[in-house]
């Protein structure tokens, strides 16, 4: 039997079905709308050298560590860090791995990155035997001096060819093997060095008080696309560490 619908039900019939129809679209458009995911963290590359980076102390992890971690904390920025020695800090610029570099201020760095923040400054200091009468740069023509790998102290050290240079592991390798006369003179932070000779245990007698080559900083280095808004909130951040005292107080608890 054939059932005419009358002109109004016809109506609301096409009705339903246009209501029914539009219904898997609204669903869709839910899912679209589903939240974005978190920016990943960004990923963090510091020099893995004694009191900068430590080892088996969940409260104290290290002096650059601490204060990532704080400039971090206060731009409100996820970070990873890790560390390496020091020659690939500028590697992680290089292959992209890093995002940002805690290194010193330097030809190479500069080259390959844009410098956001200071992190401290310090002095590079060169330590001798007594018996080796080594009390100025340019008497280090001639003898071997403890260098680290990558680094760049000064243009009257790394350009000189005349004085022989050995790549040490770390500061701790170099004041043993001045110890052990094995090398007549080490170049490193003045940091690094006391840190370095308190741990060691070594009697100072035998060595000259260490004598300065230049100052430097230790600053914030990030690779050249990281945004700008990143970039503001990182400098913003080290200026409240800063009004705060919380960096002396960070520096201070490693000297």
């Amino acid at each position: 039997m054939l059932v005419e619908l009358r002109p109004s039900c016809r109506a609301a019939l096409l009705a339903l079905c246009l209501l029914w129809s539009g219904r898997p679209a609204a669903a869709q458009g839910a899912v679209a709308a589903a939240p974005a995911l978190p920016p990943a963290p960004l990923r963090v590359l510091i020099n893995d050298v004694a009191p900068y980076t430590l080892r088996g102390e969940a409260q104290r992890p290290g002096m650059h560590i601490e204060i990532m971690n704080a400039l971090a904390q206060q731009a409100e920025l996820a970070v990873s860090i890790n560390s390496a020695v020091y020659v690939r800090l500028a590697l992680g610029l290089k292959d992209g791995s890093a995002d940002l570099v805690v290194g010193v201020d330097g030809p190479e760095l500069d080259a390959l990155a844009q410098k956001i923040v200071p992190f401290h400054s310090f002095k590079f200091v060169v330590l001798t035997r007594k018996a080796a009468g080594i009390s100025q740069v340019s008497q280090l023509r001639g003898h071997l001096l403890g260098v680290a790998r990558g680094a760049f102290y000064d243009e009257s050290i790394n350009n000189d060819e005349a004085i022989q240079k050995f790549p040490m592991a770390d500061p701790f390798q170099g004041v043993r093997m001045l110890a052990l006369e094995r090398l007549d003179a080490v170049i490193s932070s003045d940091y690094l060095l006391s840190y370095a000779l308190r741990q060691t245990g070594i009697d100072r007698a035998s060595f000259a008080p260490p004598f300065v080559v230049n100052e430097k900083n230790y600053s914030l280095y990030a690779r050249r696309d990281l945004s700008e808004e990143t970039l503001r909130a990182l400098r913003r951040a080290m200026e409240q560490l800063q009004k705060s005292g919380r960096l002396n107080a960070i520096l201070r608890s490693y000297q």
